[in-house]
């Protein structure tokens, strides 16, 4: 398995908010944490989206300090139109966009969904936000 740690700063409100992206995938060796950016600690896993079946394939876990989370556009983890599952912790829902900054087309994430195929939203997610029901 290798990590791969992003951190994005965005600014919300007055507020600033920590997102940071960890990609998990297999590999032959490990490959080290070169980015020099450390999570936040009181960062909360929001949303795991996977380009494969079950969670499987290669896996993005978005993180957030803070909820409602601000829009999050999948262009910038390479993620775009490439997801086939998805899961938001309990406690969180999350509603996938088939446009970027949170428009169009819509698929609400509640737990786990394991193949997206079978909600017509397969390889189309552009971006999505998360809140608390």
């Amino acid at each position: 398995m290798f990590k791969l740690t992003v951190a994005f700063l965005a600014l919300f409100s007055s507020t600033a908010l920590a997102t940071s992206i960890v990609i998990r995938a297999a590999a032959i060796a490990p490959v080290p944490d070169n980015t020099g950016v450390a999570q936040a600690p009181d960062a909360i896993i929001i949303f795991t989206g996977c380009n494969d079946l079950s969670l499987s394939g290669i896996c993005f876990d978005w993180t957030s300090t803070v909820l409602p989370s601000a829009c999050k556009d999948f262009r910038t983890s390479d993620q775009d139109d490439s997801l086939t599952s998805a899961r938001s912790p309990s406690g969180i829902q999350c509603t996938l966009f088939a446009d970027p900054n949170c428009s169009g087309r819509s698929q609400l994430v509640v737990d786990t969904i394991n193949d997206l195929r079978t909600v017509d939203f397969d390889d189309t997610a552009t971006s999505f936000s998360c809140a608390a029901p």
